[in-house]
């Protein structure tokens, strides 16, 4: 995502009727019902599956106030124990969060980001931490806020105190235009060899993981950006990652897989490597990019650079879709962009990136209390993202040819967490099987149907959050269970 500085907006509720009611790509069906969990791992040790926080930093201009109010941070912190993400990511600039130049004051990110790093780390919450940019632009590199950028980390951990920071990110999506680094890998290689040598030079080099490259891709143009850090900085970088924002149809249709093993199978295989930015934009004029525009256009407070499918129910399924194949390629961890509308804004501070779970200024400063409700996609990503904490092992899946259905399954500790995923239209009826089967005890069963616009079924618990439908059930997989799977709807079994 490129990195500007969030706003709220007032919401409108509505009705995406030609988006939730119609796919004309069904695919072919080839008959295959059965969906089998196999004994082969993709993923040795999960990382876990949370959303990018951060930001807010126009919250002064907004309130007049440094910081979010207490209820404010009270109510993100209810949500996100409930969620219980593993794995978060938290990036910073100069200005905000440090004066450059002279390279001081990191006391000024008391009020927003110590906020949020305090409770990862009293959560026990990993964090992927750096800096959205570097200073000297794409002709060269600024020594003096190398070292600022270094002693500023240096401030985190030795100062403040926190080991919660796993992975270290130099710069966001270094491929873009957009980007300070302009699409010059030579530089960025650069940048992470200046940054690295500084971190050896005050003992702090294994303190993290330098991750990268960062790369924002839609096809396999760029793997070169990932075999080169692999053999250039190998040595360097020893956690990789992307960023993606693919269209429905490649993700229903399943072609969104091929794209990212490519990148996956260009790292080693022994790293983790991790989508760092995970969320959707609708090709040029389809049905879901025409109605995405006309609701930005309708909304005060919305930028360009928004999702306004956020409210709707079926991109609740959408997200679980692209999620279970980013696990099912070997990807140890996923970030989800992001968690509120009201971390980053355009425009004057007043255009919000809208594609949180919620917008969290809505009463205070966008004038919609409603636009701080839990919005429906929260249900299915916050089931997975509790159901599959860090250390889950994740095996591979023998899935149906039918359009839009996907399944994962996880194993920690002996327990299980099996979700499903119908991200299409139609209704399939499935065979669940396990290789070398085991009967499932215990079992918690959620499930999750979209229907039009924000409505969907799934049951909640009195505040907000999802609770199973059924408990103390049992699969027994040494043999098939039937299930049917409704139009964009999602299942999930755990006795975690």
């Amino acid at each position: 995502m490129q990195n500007f500085t969030l706003i709220l907006v007032s919401l409108l509720f509505f009705s995406c009727s030609g988006c939730s009611s119609k796919d004309p790509h069904n695919g072919p069906d080839d008959g295959r019902d059965d969906i089998t969990i196999t004994s082969q791992t993709v993923v040795p040790s999960f990382v876990g599956i949370g959303p990018q926080w951060g930001g807010y930093d126009n919250i002064k201009a907004w309130t007049g106030n440094a910081s979010l109010s207490n209820d404010d941070w009270n109510k993100l912190y209810t949500r996100l124990r409930y969620m219980k993400p593993p794995l978060m990511r938290i990036m910073v600039s100069p200005g905000w969060n440090y004066d450059y130049p002279p390279g001081n004051n990191f006391e000024k990110s008391d009020h927003l980001l110590i906020k949020m790093l305090d409770f990862c780390q009293t959560e026990g919450i990993d964090v992927i931490f750096g800096e959205w940019g570097h200073q000297g632009g794409s002709g060269g590199i600024d020594d003096a806020w190398v070292e600022t950028a270094a002693n500023f980390y240096d401030y985190l951990v030795r100062t403040k105190g926190y080991t919660c920071i796993k992975y270290y990110n130099m710069v966001n999506e270094p491929n873009g235009d957009w980007s300070s680094i302009n699409g010059n890998y030579n530089l960025w290689e650069q940048l992470i060899k200046k940054f690295h040598a500084k971190l050896v030079e005050k003992d702090l080099a294994n303190t993290c993981q330098i991750i990268g490259p960062d790369v924002a891709i839609w096809n396999t143009n760029l793997v070169s950006w990932v075999s080169n850090v692999r053999n250039n900085i190998g040595n360097i970088v020893t956690a990789y990652d992307i960023h993606t924002y693919p269209s429905e149809n490649s993700v229903r249709s399943g072609e969104y897989t091929n794209t990212i093993k490519a990148y996956r199978n260009a790292a080693p295989a022994s790293a983790i490597m991790i989508m760092a930015e995970l969320g959707f934009k609708y090709e040029t004029n389809s049905e879901l990019d025409v109605e995405n525009k006309k609701r930005i256009n309708a909304d005060n407070y919305a930028s360009d650079d928004s999702n306004m499918m956020v409210y709707e129910a079926f991109y609740g399924t959408d997200m679980a879709d692209v999620v279970i194949q980013n696990m099912l390629a070997g990807y140890a961890g996923v970030i989800l962009w992001d968690l509120d509308d009201a971390q980053y804004s355009v425009v004057n501070m007043w255009r919000l990136k809208r594609w949180g779970f919620w917008n969290i200024q809505g009463a205070e400063t966008f004038g919609n209390p409603d636009d701080e409700n839990i919005r429906p996609w929260f249900y299915t990503m916050s089931l997975l993202s509790r159901y599959f904490p860090k250390g889950t092992e994740i095996k591979s899946v023998n899935l149906p040819n039918k359009r839009g259905v996907r399944a994962v399954a996880g194993i920690k500790n002996g327990k299980y967490t099996i979700a499903i995923v119908n991200s299409n239209v139609a209704t399939y009826n499935v065979n669940l099987k396990m290789e070398n089967g085991v009967e499932l005890n215990n079992l918690k069963k959620f499930v999750y149907i979209a229907g039009e616009g924000a409505a969907f079924t799934g049951k909640l618990d009195s505040s907000g959050f999802a609770a199973p439908e059924s408990e103390n059930l049992s699969l027994d997989l040494s043999g098939s269970i039937k299930i049917e799977l409704p139009p964009r709807s999602f299942f999930l079994y755990t006795n975690m």
